[in-house]
């Protein structure tokens, strides 16, 4: 009877609460507020600002002056035309390198965490990939940018298949250690109940490997935001990593940062949506409370 009216309490007090189940993404919302990340981002901007009163603007622009420069050419920045830009917008031009970032994510994803799955299972796939993706993970990414310049010229193509590159690499080595890390012991008992191996894959090895998948989905997220600007920088004429080239050339240090403000929103958005979609997905790895 009283664990009776135990349950009864608890779940009156979560009713009762100011965020109910019925609204959860706002009881999300408040709980990825950490006090100490706020304080953080407002030491960081003190720090700043500070900084800013004793460097000259040229040098080390104040945040408001690249708050109120990233809300005004957000829509509309006429003067990124003048420098050959096709889109005079970071709107736009953000617009462009996000796609670019999905593009390169998704399609990286789905090769290596494919064959990232196969090595693990297959010894003649291993062998054939492995020497291939260790290689290419000891050797810095930009190396490969003059090939794709020369192979695809300068454009989307070439940026895309920079990022796709470094992303297959990533997901190739954490679908492998995802799938070597699985307990065998669950294939074995599948096993011995019949399972062939198309059962296995879909019940046991996936399953299995998703959440250190999904793990390795956000670190070459975090990643590619950079790497898809600097791939920009050799040679496309849209893009953020275009517009920072003309601002640089320009010497608009409050341009260049307002620019940066908005890539690294764009990559922390991307990040807070990546990790509700993966919390979501491998909700039945979480422990219980």
């Amino acid at each position: 009877m009283a664990g009776g009216a135990g349950s009864l309490t608890e779940r009156a007090g979560v009713r009762a609460g100011p965020f109910s189940p019925r609204w959860p993404w706002a009881a999300r919302a408040l709980s990825a507020l950490d006090p100490l990340r706020l304080a953080g981002a407002a030491l960081f901007l003190a720090f700043w600002e500070a900084a800013s009163l004793f460097v000259s603007p040229i040098i080390l622009p104040g945040p408001l002056g690249v708050f109120e420069r990233a809300a005004t050419d957000f829509w509309s920045a006429p003067a990124l035309s003048y420098f050959g830009l096709e889109d005079a917008s970071l709107a736009g031009n953000l617009l462009y390198t996000a796609e670019n970032v999905a593009i390169a994510v998704l399609l990286g994803t789905a090769i290596g965490a494919t064959l990232g799955l196969l090595s693990a299972r297959l010894w003649f796939v291993r062998a054939a990939m492995d020497p291939v993706m260790m290689t290419a993970g000891t050797v810095p990414i930009l190396i490969a940018a003059p090939f794709l310049l020369i192979w695809f010229g300068v454009g989307r193509t070439s940026a895309v298949s920079l990022v796709t590159f470094y992303v297959v690499v990533i997901l190739y080595v954490s679908a492998q250690r995802a799938a070597l890390n699985l307990d065998p012991i669950y294939e074995h008992y599948a096993l011995t109940l019949g399972a062939d191996r198309r059962q296995m894959l879909g019940a046991i090895l996936i399953p299995g490997a998703t959440p250190e998948i999904l793990g390795g989905f956000r670190i070459a997220l975090a990643g590619c935001w950079g790497l898809e600007a600097v791939a920009e920088l050799l040679g496309s004429q849209t893009g953020i990593g275009k517009v920072l080239e003309v601002l640089a050339g320009a010497t608009d240090p409050q341009g260049i940062l307002a620019t940066l403000l908005l890539l690294g929103s764009a990559a922390i958005l991307a990040d807070a949506v990546a990790t509700l979609v993966i919390a979501r997905i491998a909700a039945w790895r979480a422990p219980a409370g």
